[in-house]
């Protein structure tokens, strides 16, 4: 499965704040390992916790992307990232039901 999350994106933009993996790993909650996972792409954050990453660094889950999507793909993103866990795990289901209707 194709996945947009470049990790060193992360990392550069939270070393451009002057944050270090183990201060973002505090405030989030997260040890340092799992940030490491996620800035070296062997782990990719839900969008729950890539947009309180993003909060904290000062930006949003459509800025961090850029041009990297389509005007659609990002709205659909900001949506998500508004939702409760539980509200994602009914939307990943219905859109899986989509996929699966289709073979």
């Amino acid at each position: 499965m194709k996945h947009y999350f470049k990790g060193e994106k992360l990392r550069k933009l939270r070393k451009s704040r002057g944050i270090t993996a183990a201060e973002l790993s505090a405030k989030m909650g997260f040890s340092q390992s799992y940030i490491n996972h996620f800035e070296t792409d062997r782990a990719v954050p839900n969008v729950n916790a890539l947009g309180e990453i993003l909060k904290y660094l000062g930006t949003d889950i459509p800025s961090f992307f850029g041009d990297e999507l389509d005007p659609n793909k990002r709205t659909l993103l900001n949506t998500i990232s508004q939702l409760s866990e539980e509200q994602i795990v009914l939307l990943t289901e219905l859109l899986q039901s989509f996929s699966s209707s289709k073979k």
